[in-house]
């Protein structure tokens, strides 16, 4: 995220009702000020994603991504509630409870393979099939 919204008054965005559109679950309602948001287009895949967090007055977060390519589009939404030594994680179709040290190591491998994924074109060569056009 490379960006937290201000208002005119240079203080962060009030807080206000807004729902978070998901294709893989329900929709999440919640009443949170924007943090932060980022938008970025690939020019090598033509993926457009727009991503946005916001936070509640209690500490709840809601993270939403949308990711659209040509005619299609992908929605998905997500709270994370900390519960002191867990944190309750919801998709909008599935509520799973984890130990915070555990979702900080599910954090790092995601991240670690998003890292591998970026540099695949280093290790690889991709051509044609001898049998392909």
């Amino acid at each position: 995220m490379n960006q937290t919204p201000t208002g005119f008054s240079g203080q962060p965005t009030p807080a206000r009702p807004i729902t978070l559109p998901n294709d893989f679950g329900k929709p999440i309602a919640m009443t949170a000020s924007l943090v932060a948001e980022d938008i970025h287009f690939s020019t090598s895949t033509g993926l457009l994603t727009v991503e946005k967090l916001y936070r509640t007055a209690q500490g709840r977060v809601g993270y939403g991504i949308i990711a659209a390519s040509g005619e299609s589009r992908e929605r998905r939404a997500y709270t994370l509630d900390e519960q002191g030594e867990t944190v309750i994680c919801d998709n909008g179709a599935f509520t799973v409870e984890l130990p915070v040290c555990d979702l900080h190591e599910l954090l790092c491998m995601a991240l670690q393979a998003e890292d591998a994924l970026k540099t695949v074109g280093e290790h690889a060569q991709f051509s044609t099939a001898v049998n392909e056009d």
